[in-house]
Order: C-alpha cells, then structure tokens, then sequence
C-alpha cells in the first residue's frame, strides 16, 4: 500500500493520468496480500491478474471512504458490486484501461466490497490494475469463508438472460448476472465462496464440450493450466445436459453416461472428498411425448449416479430443479429468471444444508 503525497499527486493530475488519487488516498497495486481473489485468474502478470469466467471474484475490505478500481477489459465485460453483502450497483466496462468508481464516501468502520464478474468467458477477460481508496481510509483484512462451492455448467449456470423481461429477447451482457445465478445465491446462503465453470452452449459428449475446458484458467487458452490445488470446493455441483437433449434426437445413452462417469472420475481426483451433486434442471420438460427429454435424461442420470458411487467414496447426489414456470417469469430465450434462480439457489441450499449440516 502506498500513501502518496501532495506533490505525487499533483504530479499524477498534471500529467493526465485517468488513474490520478486525491491528495489524501492509498493507491493499491494487485499483488497486496490485502485483496483475496476468488475463482480462476490468471496471475502470470502480477500486476495485471486477468479472469474470464463468469462470477469470478475480487474482494476487500476498507475503512470507509471513496473507493475506485482500474480495469483494462478486453471485451464487454460488466462487473456487480457488491457491498456488504448487498448489491450498490454495476461498472459496465469500457475497452482498454479505464477506471470506474465503486463506492463513494462510505461512513468510517469495516466495509466489505466484492467486484463480481457478471458477463461470461465469451465476453472476453478484464485485468485487475489497481485500487485506490480516498479520504485516508484503508484496507482492512478480509478473511476467506469457510466453506467453497465450485459449479460447472453452461448458460444457465452463467445466468445467461436472467434479467431479461421476456423471452422474446436474445443474448445481450446487460441481462446476464452471474451474481443472481442459483450458484451464487445459495453460495451467499451458506457463507460459502463461489466458483463457475460454465459458458452457454456447452455441453457434456460428445462435441462442444465444457470437459474439454475444464483444466483451464481461462477457457479459451490450453495453457496456463489450472492448478486445482489452490482452490478445493467443498460441494461441486454439475449442471450439464440441457445441450446435449437440446436437439432433434436424445444423446445415446451409453456413451453420454459413459462420459459423465468419467467426468465425475475426473472431478474426484482433484478433489476426492467434495460432495458431488448432478443437477437437472430448469429448462427441460416432457413436452415432445415422443423424446420425453426430462424423463430420458433423470434415467441417464440415474445410471450416472448408480456407476458413480460403485466406486466409493463421498456419495454422488442428484439434485432437481423441476421445469421453470411462467408466473415466476422467464428470462430471455427461455432461461431462468432471476426469480426462478433465486428459487434454485434457496432450493440448493436447503439441500447443502439436509446433506452436510451447513
């Protein structure tokens, strides 16, 4: 952290810096041990760490005072904030390096401050570049939570359209918040941290797959490869399919759970004592009499399950979020809603909570 004095700053509004602090601010670089980052960001340039996926995470902590934060997006990003606990608006992100304020004169005590990816991996990544907190406060610590729950999916998990008004409207990243997705909401529930694995389109087998992605720290990169000892969830919760049946003929069925197996296989070894759960859910129903896509996939799944825990260790569970209804609103090309995420995370949490005593 680095308090800068009247002629640094002087010198920073002269030169025309974007970035120039005010006479009383802290200017704080990426790499202080203060900011916690959570989900996957790619930290080879320290001081310019990068995340594409969606709800990735920067926290912190501060005195109180005025806050911004400077970003270098490299695509369409917007990004919630969130402080304490609460939502105090968006930063819908500019290309190049910009800076944006996050909160404005705060009162004096412990205020804790989350800047969240909305806007998924096709969007594009944002570089962290710095903070700066004005009015002499400071940067507090900021504990990691106790629990940690990791979700791989596709847009429903992205929370693609959920703030949408209808779903007559198409893809557009003002709708998308990852921050109201189910994940998120029963994250927040159960004081877990949350990270999403998950772009719209992807599916499980064979083709377009989100598997394929999955040791990456961003997707649209083979390297650098996730370490995945630096993060171990707790719960992981595998919300995949609603591409695979979104097609004129079911997956066959060998090969699809074959694949899902194997999956869960590879899940396992990375994180061996995680409570796995495969979900279904919300968008697939009997509605072709001759498909019966959402009885065909609960029997996939059912066999995935059965396979799974022949092999030991934490029992895999499923985990039903029913078909979404219309009262409850529908977000744009028929995903779930804000109001039908917020039923799926109540939903998963009341679940974390029967299964594991959260």
């Amino acid at each position: 952290m680095k308090f800068t004095s009247l002629f640094s700053g002087l010198a920073l509004l002269a030169s025309g810096s974007s970035f120039a602090p005010s006479l009383f601010s802290a200017e704080i670089a990426p790499t202080d041990s203060l900011i916690r980052y959570v989900g996957r960001f790619d930290d080879r340039q320290a001081d310019a760490p990068r995340a594409a996926w969606s709800a990735s995470t920067v926290a912190f902590t501060v005195s109180g005072g005025s806050v911004s934060v400077k970003f270098n997006d490299k695509g369409n990003n917007l990004w919630q904030v969130v402080i304490d606990g609460r939502s105090a608006g968006v930063l819908t992100l500019q290309a190049g390096e910009k800076v944006y304020t996050v909160a404005s004169d705060l009162p004096a005590g412990s205020h804790h401050i989350e800047l969240v990816k909305r806007t998924e991996a096709s969007l594009g990544n944002t570089n962290l570049l710095g903070l700066t907190i004005d009015d002499g406060a400071k940067l507090l610590p900021t504990p990691a939570r106790a629990r940690r729950i990791e979700v791989i999916g596709d847009s429903i998990s992205c929370g693609f359209g959920n703030e949408a008004a209808s779903k007559e409207e198409k893809f557009s990243a003002a709708t998308e918040n990852a921050w109201l997705a189910y994940g998120a909401v029963a994250a927040r529930a159960v004081n877990a941290d949350y990270v999403c694995i998950a772009w719209s389109g992807k599916k499980l087998w064979p083709d377009n797959t989100i598997v394929e992605l999955y040791d990456r720290v961003l997707p649209y990169s083979a390297t650098p490869v996730w370490s995945f000892k630096r993060e171990i969830p707790d719960v992981v919760v595998i919300n995949l399919g609603t591409n695979d049946f979104n097609a004129k003929v079911n997956p066959e069925e060998a090969g699809w759970v074959a694949a899902y197996v194997q999956f869960i296989q590879r899940v396992r070894s990375h994180y061996p004592k995680a409570q796995v759960y495969c979900a279904v859910g919300t968008m697939l129903g009997d509605w072709n009499p001759e498909r019966k896509v959402r009885t065909t996939i609960l029997g996939y799944i059912d066999k995935v399950i059965t396979q799974s825990n022949e092999a030991g260790g934490p029992p895999v569970r499923l985990i039903d979020f029913g078909v979404q209804k219309a009262e409850n609103g529908i977000g744009a090309s028929w995903h779930p809603s804000a109001k039908t995420h917020a039923l799926m995370g109540a939903q998963l949490a009341d679940t974390l909570k029967r299964d594991l005593g959260w």
